[in-house]
């Protein structure tokens, strides 16, 4: 039986990381765990790091999902990096529409 890899990636996004981060807590009230983001990227990446291995060994096939996966990885990382409380609106996410990059 394969692993669902991608499963385990449904429903990342700066949002959740600023939600593991905050645990539902207003930004300002203490009890924030300001490391939870960052170890559930890492945990993510060690999935990559296993996927990907099994993807170059010709055990998997399902490359654009994990093109997909470290995306999201990537977009949801680079937004949480760069949110606090009162800083720039940046568009979610980066990427252009498919109209403008078509």
């Amino acid at each position: 039986m394969s692993i669902d890899y991608a499963a385990r990636f449904e429903g990342l996004s700066s949002d959740t990381l600023f939600e593991l981060e905050y645990g539902g807590l207003s930004p300002d009230i203490a009890g924030s765990d300001l490391d939870a983001p960052q170890k559930h990227v890492e945990q993510l990446l060690v999935v990559l790091a296993q996927w990907r291995a099994e993807l170059v060994g010709g055990s998997r096939a399902d490359a654009e999902d994990y093109r997909r996966c470290l995306d999201a990885v990537r977009e949801a990382w680079l937004q949480h990096s760069f949110r606090w409380v009162g800083g720039p609106d940046l568009p979610y996410p980066f990427d252009l529409p498919q109209a403008v990059t078509a």
